[in-house]
C-alpha cells in the first residue's frame, strides 16, 4: 500500500520538475538546464517503469533492475555534465 503512494508521489514530483525545467529551458536556452531537464525526464520514466511493474508485473526482476540501473546511469551522467558545464 505504501509503495503505491510513494510511486505516485515520485511520478507526480518528477513530472512537475520536468515541466518546470522544460519551461526554464525555453526561456534560457541553457545547456545546463537542458541536461537537468533530461535527468528529470529520465527520473520520471524510471517512476513509470516501477509503477507499471508494480501493477502489471511485465518484467522479470533481473530485467527490471538492469533497466532501472541504465536509467540511473543516464540520470547521474546528465547531472554530472550539467554540473561541469560552464
Amino acid at each position: 500500500m505504501i509503495e503505491n503512494i510513494l510511486y505516485a508521489f515520485i511520478l507526480v514530483l518528477s513530472l512537475t520538475l520536468a515541466i518546470i525545467s522544460v519551461r526554464a529551458y525555453r526561456r534560457s536556452r541553457s545547456n545546463k538546464v537542458l541536461l537537468v531537464t533530461i535527468a528529470f525526464l529520465l527520473f520520471f520514466w524510471e517512476g513509470v517503469l516501477f509503477t507499471v511493474q508494480l501493477f502489471w508485473d511485465v518484467l522479470d526482476e533481473r530485467s527490471l533492475w538492469i533497466l532501472a540501473g541504465l536509467l540511473d546511469v543516464g540520470i547521474l551522467a546528465s547531472l554530472f555534465f550539467a554540473a561541469l558545464k560552464s
